[in-house]
């Protein structure tokens, strides 16, 4: 290796050890899964956007951002990592499920009992009910983006054209002055710009967040779908060790609401790229006209979202139709809001089975 080489690896190690600090500090030193704040030597970079693809990015603590914005990345525990990625188990990451998580890791034999799948599969469903409120939540957040993207820009012209300062308007008194300062701080609390920026960070975030609680949900439906349980006396014709039909049926509504959840954040980001934004960064997408395909953004590199499905039935249009693209966040919501009371129904009857089981 050449002393240039030595040179360029030197940087990139500083650049990732930068970009770790970045992220860890932004998000407090706490993992964003399990809550447990730990030291930079306990935690994990994760890249969420892979996560959500089921293609997660294997997290080293010494290269966990060798690529990517740190928009991409969120901060997780070693053990929690482990879990995220589905090669590990939580064993030490929240204690009051220490044992039942890591009876359901993948090197785990021995058939679960039913009360342990009874407390697993509550907290799960916790999990995804929780997940299921915040989306909602995430879906309200982003039909205010039009509304305050055109405020900012209304208010940032407004301030071009006014830009010329009346010099005789000045006067040295006290009153004066402390009128002054109290403009002043009513119009950065109705500052628009500033209303958006503070939207777009919350955009961001949530988003973030989301895509890992799907991605945790999505991990414990997949081992419980591996596990085995004896359930012999619960139903007659059912072998121990293979799913009961309640069992089954609770894993399918389940699963069924993890795509609809996935359905509702990828609809978010069609809005953001039909605003011309990105939705990992809020970057802008370009300098001049909103882009009708799919572009990488100039600040993080993400690809944005497909957006021809909602553009203006006109001939010559390529704006995008937010009326219709918000039905069909509604819409969805309401599939999710369906299938949670299915879910509901099914779960109270598996905890039934369960509990007979005991």
């Amino acid at each position: 290796m050449t002393s240039r080489e030595r040179r360029v690896d030197q940087n990139q190690g500083q650049d990732q050890d930068q970009s770790r600090s970045i992220v860890f500090d932004r998000d407090e030193y706490t993992c964003q899964h399990c809550g447990q704040a730990s030291d930079d030597a306990s935690l994990r970079a994760l890249a969420v956007d892979d996560l959500v693809t089921g293609s997660a990015t294997k997290t080293d603590p010494n290269v966990a951002t060798e690529s990517g914005h740190v928009s991409t990345f969120t901060t997780v525990c070693a053990p929690c990592a482990a879990v995220l990625d589905g090669d590990g188990t939580t064993e030490g990451a929240v204690e009051q499920t220490q044992e039942i998580e890591k009876a359901i890791s993948a090197d785990t034999e021995a058939p679960m009992t039913s009360e342990q799948l009874f407390t697993l599969v509550r907290e799960t469903t916790q999990q995804q009910g929780e997940t299921v409120s915040d989306v909602a939540a995430f879906a309200s957040l982003t039909t205010t983006l039009p509304a305050k993207i055109a405020d900012a820009g209304a208010a940032n012209n407004e301030s071009k054209s006014g830009s010329t300062v009346d010099d005789s308007s000045e006067t040295d008194s006290e009153d004066s002055e402390d009128s002054e300062n109290s403009e002043d701080t009513e119009r950065v609390e109705a500052n628009p710009t500033t209303a958006l920026a503070e939207t777009a960070q919350q955009f961001v975030a949530t988003r973030r967040s989301l895509l890992l609680a799907i991605a945790s949900v999505d991990q414990r439906l997949t081992r419980l779908d591996e596990l085995e349980y004896d359930a012999a006396t619960a139903t007659g014709d059912t072998n121990p060790g293979d799913q009961t039909p309640a069992f089954a049926a609770f894993l399918e509504t389940a699963t069924e609401l993890q795509e609809t959840l996935r359905g509702l954040v990828s609809l978010a980001e069609q809005v953001t790229a039909g605003l011309g934004r990105c939705h990992g960064c809020f970057g802008g997408l370009s300098e001049s006209a909103i882009p009708v395909t799919p572009t990488a953004c100039p600040t993080c590199g993400r690809t944005s979202a497909e957006t021809s499905e909602w553009q203006q039935s006109a001939a010559d249009s390529t704006t995008v139709d937010f009326e219709r693209l918000f039905s069909a966040l509604n819409d969805a919501l309401r599939e999710a809001s369906a299938t949670t009371e299915r879910l509901t129904d099914r779960t109270t009857a598996l905890a039934t089975e369960l509990v007979a089981a005991q």
